[in-house]
């Protein structure tokens, strides 16, 4: 007979061969090695420093593309795809604080997910179980003793204890990641399967309870307590405040109520206009240090030039502009420092 595909556990082979192309992959290392050797230059004429920074941006651009490859096969349940995704770009850019972060969190969303699964596995197994004894028991009714030998009634209860143990261990874990609703379920299966052996075992019973009672306790808070709106008048609050830091050029504390609004009305109506006034400002403010740096830069006064250009990155922290500039004057000091300290006396 002719297997059948529909339950296959082996991925699409479209959807296996989603990814990054291996010619992106090539070219992003090429100019990753190319702007290593560039920022390895004492001083830069001003076509290489532009080369700095389209290198710079192109290799963020590939950056956010490589994050965004990887959380689209994340959400069409292609997780190992997604993994190889940012595994190859890392591998690529081993540097990269970005997809560095972003792989960590994968990884750790990934492994809730494994345990979820695994959990659900475990519950459907213990489920089954409780029906094939429901089955037996209907059977005995039917046709008195005798319906399973000593041997298949020893092994089949050695197997509810085993499904009951693994759900108990699921359970903890569950518990731990506060996914209460599957701990209930897999603990009131593991119940049901230890049947009277739970009646004899003192120490079993009061761990489930003492875990089904947890989970119970906290699902009863999370129904007594709805999800709270903020109050229109917080928000009020928190838009005068935002509007006032921006009049008064406090970049920073209007970038962190922006934030906290954010968070808190996603759906405030000013929010996009606060949003680019904000970002009016910032880049008004890098670009205006970015100048007076390259001022100072220029007229030999590098430690100030570096310390205006420092404020800056405050603000944008991913400025290309500022970064070259900083490394760049960094590297000068360091030269001049050498130069200026006394030679070592021969032995």
């Amino acid at each position: 007979m002719p297997l059948l595909p529909a339950c296959s556990l082996l991925p699409p082979q479209q959807q296996a061969q989603e990814g990054l192309p291996a010619d992106t992959l090539q070219q992003a290392q090429q100019q990753s090695a190319e702007l290593g050797q560039l920022q390895e230059l004492v001083t830069a004429t001003p076509a290489q420093q532009q080369k700095i920074r389209r290198l710079q941006s192109s290799l963020q651009q590939f950056e956010r593309n490589a994050i965004r490859a990887a959380s689209h096969l994340e959400k069409q349940d292609n997780w190992h795809g997604a993994g190889k995704v940012l595994q190859a770009a890392t591998e690529v850019l081993p540097g990269s604080q970005a997809l560095v972060s972003a792989r960590q969190e994968f990884a750790e969303r990934r492994q809730l997910h494994e345990q979820r699964l695994r959990m659900e596995l475990a519950i459907h197994r213990g489920e089954q179980l409780l029906k094939d004894a429901e089955a037996y028991e209907r059977l005995r009714q039917l046709n008195g003793p005798g319906v399973m030998t000593w041997l298949e009634q020893k092994n089949f209860l050695r197997q509810c204890r085993g499904s009951a143990q693994a759900l108990q261990e699921h359970a903890q874990l569950a518990l731990q990641r506060e996914d209460y609703t599957q701990a209930q379920r897999g603990l009131k299966v593991a119940r049901r399967l230890y049947g009277h052996d739970l009646l004899q075992d003192k120490a079993q019973r009061e761990n489930i309870d003492q875990d089904l009672a947890r989970a119970n306790r906290q699902l009863r808070q999370a129904r007594r307590q709805p999800t709270r709106r903020p109050p229109e008048r917080d928000n009020k609050a928190l838009v005068a405040e935002l509007q006032q830091a921006l009049e008064a050029g406090d970049l920073p504390g209007a970038q962190q109520r922006l934030n906290k609004l954010q968070q808190q009305s996603p759906q405030e109506p000013q929010l996009p206009s606060l949003q680019s006034q904000l970002q009016a400002q910032l880049n008004a403010r890098v670009k205006t240090a970015i100048k007076r740096g390259n001022d100072l830069y220029s007229e030999g006064k590098i430690e100030r030039a570096v310390e205006t250009w420092r404020e800056a990155r405050a603000l944008d922290p991913d400025n290309a502009e500022l970064l070259t500039n900083i490394a760049r004057a960094e590297k000068v000091l360091e030269n001049l420092k050498a130069l200026s300290s006394p030679p070592r006396a021969k032995p």
